[in-house]
């Protein structure tokens, strides 16, 4: 089978973890898989023995000056620059010229790359100049503000992938759509016996996220009902929001944590009753930026109180909690009325229909697979 290369400079736990999940999926497949970056990453445990990681050195005129002997590489590199027309072609070029060498010494056959777009072009000057195939995963944040000028450069690319059907372009009907997956066996559902509501809500915290509904639907629920949120994110509207708690009467059950490391949040994730994630659209996925974290609580057995806007439908079903109309305060009342009225067992049973959901459809094993089946056909 293929030896495959993952090419990233992510920093975000959230992103790296998911990383080096597929590359231990695919390895148990069968595929030899070395993850490429110059990100120095601490205390990466359980990897596969077929998972090796590579770290490339950073680009310099020193370092790179030999690599531009080949004359169809610095056609490939002129053909590229052109099609970016960015100021900073020599940071480009020049780490692409050097993920090229190191595909050519390791022998790897195929390079995935999880889209940004700096980790694309690098990824697709690298691929080209190795002469080996090329697969993005397009994420919904920088999927669906790609523009036209990215859109040659998404051409190019042997096996685009997208997540979400809903955020695909018109104009790309190529690219096949694959849930990014998670290795459900870190994910332990905990029972939960309390009366008490004790809500979540995980991402950024933005106008679009919908927590200015949520609160002022918390505010028109009668006293008597008890149930907690807790916020976890920074945004630029965190401020007004905090402000407006005393007003609404909600500081006693609404809190702001702030951002929290991963280990933090999946340690606590399975004690909450239900994750809610109100989008305003589907556009607000990008800016909210936390769809990973409603996968990982519907895997940790919580239900998903959100809207009924496409992209929920995709990664949620009836029977895995609640969905109201995005941007009403009534609605979202109504919908937390109704799911506090559910018996404890009726909660209990939406969270098992979301842990049995997510290990349908965002098992990291079933997606590499089919990842594995399109790469080994190119």
């Amino acid at each position: 089978m293929k030896h495959i290369g993952i090419y990233t400079t992510s920093k975000v736990p959230n992103e790296v973890a998911m990383i080096l999940s597929e590359a231990n999926a695919l390895a148990e497949i069968g595929h030899r898989v070395t993850v490429l970056t110059p990100i120095k990453y601490k205390n990466i445990r359980n990897l596969h023995k077929s998972v090796s990681i590579t770290y490339l050195a950073r680009a310099g005129i020193f370092s790179t000056a030999p690599l531009f002997t080949s004359f169809s590489d610095l056609g490939t590199c002129y053909s590229i620059w052109k099609q970016l027309n960015c100021h900073n072609s020599y940071r480009f070029v020049s780490q692409g010229l050097m993920l090229a060498e190191k595909l050519k010494q390791l022998e790897i056959q195929h390079l995935h790359c999880i889209f940004n777009q700096h980790d694309y072009y690098v990824s697709l000057l690298g691929s080209k100049c190795a002469k080996v195939s090329l697969s993005s995963f397009w994420g919904v944040s920088s999927y669906s503000s790609m523009g036209k000028s990215a859109q040659k450069l998404v051409d190019q690319c042997d096996l685009p992938l997208v997540e979400l059907e809903c955020q695909r372009l018109a104009a790309d009907e190529h690219s096949l759509v694959l849930n990014r997956g998670l290795d459900i066996s870190k994910y332990k559902p905990y029972e939960r016996n309390k009366t008490t509501l004790h809500l979540v809500f995980i991402g950024n915290i933005v106008d679009e996220s919908g927590l200015k509904v949520v609160l002022s639907a918390l505010a028109d629920l009668p006293s008597r009902f008890s149930i907690k949120l807790d916020i976890i994110g920074e945004g630029p509207i965190k401020k007004t929001l905090v402000n407006d708690l005393i007003r609404k009467r909600l500081n006693g059950k609404v809190h702001f944590l702030g951002n929290k490391s991963r280990k933090w949040i999946l340690n606590k994730l399975p004690h909450y009753t239900a994750i809610v994630s109100p989008y305003c659209s589907n556009g607000s996925l990008a800016q909210v930026d936390n769809i990973t974290y409603v996968k990982e609580a519907m895997a940790s057995g919580l239900p998903v109180l959100t809207s009924n806007i496409a992209a929920c439908k995709e990664i949620t079903s009836s029977n895995t909690g609640m969905k109201c109309p995005p941007n009403s305060i009534t609605a979202m009342s109504n919908m937390l009325t109704a799911f506090m009225q559910l018996s404890t067992y009726h909660r209990h049973l939406l969270g098992q229909n979301a842990r049995k959901y997510a290990e349908e459809n965002f098992n990291v094993k079933h997606q590499s697979r089919a990842l594995s089946r399109w790469i080994q056909a190119l």
